[in-house]
């Protein structure tokens, strides 16, 4: 089951190997004390509408998104690296060492 978040371009996802899944989020946050806790999961629980799997997959380490943020970070850091790598074959580690302090 999943429910989107507001104000936001996420979505969460609620699983269980649980047939009864509903059906025990429910019991449960029946017994919550807590006023504000217990708003929000009735909230969460009547928004919840049931999940079909399609052609993305639904976690954020695989997610197209967040592979091409790696992706970017990853070249960021090639390039960076790169030009550190370039001192020391040119100056040596003393070079680098001057460099960086």
């Amino acid at each position: 089951y999943t429910i989107d978040v507001p104000g936001t371009t996420n979505r969460e996802l609620f699983a269980s190997n649980s047939p009864k899944m509903l059906e025990t989020m429910k019991k449960n946050t029946a017994k919550e004390k807590n006023g504000a806790l217990l708003d929000l999961m009735r909230r969460i629980s009547d928004g919840l509408q049931r999940y079909e799997a399609g052609n993305y997959r639904m976690t954020d380490d695989k997610a197209p998104v967040e592979l091409l943020g790696m992706q970017v970070i990853d070249d960021l850091i090639a390039e960076e690296a790169a030009y550190y790598k370039g001192i020391y074959e040119e100056k040596g580690i003393q070079g680098l060492l001057e460099v960086l302090k």
